[in-house]
């Protein structure tokens, strides 16, 4: 008797494979690579979905089930810092000269307690290899995203500081229908 799997000629071509690359406004005119990582980056769609019970069913029926929150999270390790992380790190910061009179020597980021709706980002998104596809990328990315949590950057004797950033997708208020991220599948052809 032959095993049972699910095993095809098709199935190497269908991997998401190796770190991927984290872009803001991906697609966008203002497109930008944001840097190195390092312990990879996660794409998470947290879903809660109701089943709505009824008198007599004996367990859940199909057609009751009711999605009541989706809260897409894209988390990202960066090991590759620049105003432009940071900025992501910090939502609402704004960067200025430092000093502000002389030669400027750094980058400085400071911020009010607003956070304003031009603080958000149209997108961020992971875009990753797809093992068979020779023109495509596996993209997954948040809409409306602005970044949660605490920012932290350690620092240890022989390693290198890594940032990590919590990037929560948001709905627009204008479509409270469209849940706020995206996942796009290169198409891959077959033998």
């Amino acid at each position: 008797m032959s095993r049972k799997h699910g095993v095809t000629a098709e199935t190497y071509k269908r991997f998401a494979i190796d770190q991927g690359a984290i872009y803001r406004n991906y697609g966008k005119a203002n497109e930008l690579l944001l840097g190195a990582t390092r312990g990879g980056s996660t794409f998470t769609i947290e879903q809660d979905i109701r089943v709505m019970p009824v008198d007599g069913a004996k367990g859940d029926v199909k057609g009751s089930r009711r999605v009541v929150s989706v809260r897409p999270l894209l988390v990202a390790n960066f090991i590759e810092l620049s105003k432009e992380v940071l900025q992501l790190a910090l939502p609402g910061s704004s960067v200025a000269d430092y000093p502000t009179t002389g030669t400027k020597t750094h980058d400085q980021l400071t911020r009010k307690i607003q956070i304003a709706l031009s603080d958000y980002w149209d997108n961020i998104t992971i875009v990753g290899e797809c093992s068979g596809s020779p023109t495509g990328y596996i993209e997954c990315g948040v809409l409306n995203a602005l970044s949660e949590g605490n920012f932290e950057l350690a620092y240890a004797e022989n390693d290198e500081s890594v940032l990590t950033i919590n990037i929560r997708g948001h709905f627009d208020p204008d479509d409270l229908d469209a849940e706020p991220w995206f996942v796009r599948f290169p198409v891959i052809p077959e033998s």
